[in-house]
């Protein structure tokens, strides 16, 4: 039956899916945390040359990337695995999915250095400081709100960078303040992991699950289909 958006019933499913896959979900977590850990070690403590300091961090951004959308793959896979198997070559991403990922955040990224350098011209004033607080809200709000939903589109549907956004913005229209709730509910995770410091290991992973059953969710909750995630949890 159809199933409007619910901030309760997605924090249940999710909750669900972490308790039930929680091995498959450890392991993946430690083993990324090792590589992205390791490698960021090295880049700053191993190397001297700046030039190779510069490659390394694009090398670990791409990594990181391709650790992260591999952790929705695989969350899509738990989801549906009461339908069917999967293996380890199903939660690999796609080059295009990383490419379109990485584009999204490279254009995102330039478009608020640029008007961020662009105020700078404004001089020293109210102006320019009300500005520079608007635009660092407006791209953190972005950042935080939008973009793991355009990520989702990315693994789920191979959006593309610019599609993904206009997906996303259409996508959590009409749900726009449970969405918000959620959202909320994500930051205080976030803050409480990040004060315990060990909790950011099981926070981390559980956001994310948060974020791909919202997003699943809320596509269903715009269809006037079976919500197969609800009925099977």
């Amino acid at each position: 039956m159809y199933h409007p958006f619910s901030v309760t019933e997605t924090l249940s499913i999710a909750w669900h899916i972490l308790k039930k896959n929680v091995a498959t979900i450890a392991v993946y977590t430690i083993v990324a945390f090792f590589v992205v850990g390791g490698s960021g070690f090295v880049i700053y403590n191993l190397l001297n040359d700046e030039v190779l300091i510069s490659i390394g961090v694009v090398v670990l951004l791409i990594g990181v990337s391709f650790l992260f959308l591999g952790f929705i793959k695989l969350v899509f896979q738990l989801i549906d695995r009461e339908f069917y198997d999967f293996g380890f070559g199903d939660i690999v991403p796609k080059i295009k999915m990383l490419g379109s990922y990485l584009l999204l955040l490279v254009i995102v990224s330039t478009l608020a250095v640029f008007m961020n350098n662009a105020i700078q011209y404004l001089g020293d004033g109210i102006v320019q400081s009300i500005l520079g607080i608007f635009i660092f809200l407006v791209i953190q709000f972005f950042f935080l709100f939008y973009f793991p939903i355009c990520a989702c589109f990315i693994v789920d549907d191979q959006s593309g960078p610019f599609e993904s956004v206009a997906q996303s913005f259409k996508l959590i229209k009409g749900n726009f303040f449970k969405y918000f709730l959620l959202f909320l509910l994500i930051e205080a995770m976030v803050v409480i992991g990040t004060i315990t410091r060990i909790g950011m290991i099981f926070v981390i992973p559980f956001v994310n699950i948060l974020l791909v059953v919202a997003y699943r969710k809320l596509v269903y909750s715009h269809l006037d289909v079976d919500d197969d995630i609800t009925e099977t949890v």
